[in-house]
């Protein structure tokens, strides 16, 4: 079973991660996505759109794999062309969602992320 860890900033993703690296673990998925209000909807149509189609596919992922469902924050802080999200030499965020395969040059971004076939394939190629 995949074990899934959900985090919410900068701060909290940077910590996780460093977690995960030094655990020796499977492959980590990781995939960012807009805030989310009071009513558990993201500020993001596109990572509303993507999410149920991603957390569907987790079930192709391997065994002793993680994923890491992050929360970017608010709308303003994710424009912000300074963000830490942006910044990050690991991430290289352009567009949300973006779900990519931790210290690989794997991954799909803004409406690929709600293509069923695209993301299975994500998680099922071990390579």
């Amino acid at each position: 079973m995949v074990v899934t860890h959900n985090v919410k900033g900068y701060e909290e993703f940077s910590k996780k991660m460093e977690e995960l690296e030094g655990n020796g673990n499977g492959s980590v998925h990781v995939l960012f996505s807009g805030g989310k209000d009071e009513n558990g909807l993201s500020w993001c149509p596109y990572c509303v759109k993507a999410e149920p189609v991603i957390h569907d596919a987790l079930q192709k992922a391997p065994q002793n794999s993680h994923f890491v469902h992050v929360d970017v924050g608010e709308r303003a802080f994710w424009k912000d062309l300074n963000c830490p999200f942006r910044k990050d030499p690991n991430t290289h965020l352009i567009f949300l969602p973006t779900l990519l395969r931790w210290k690989s040059p794997q991954r799909l971004d803004g409406e690929r992320c709600s293509n069923k076939d695209l993301v299975e394939m994500m998680f099922e190629d071990e390579d």
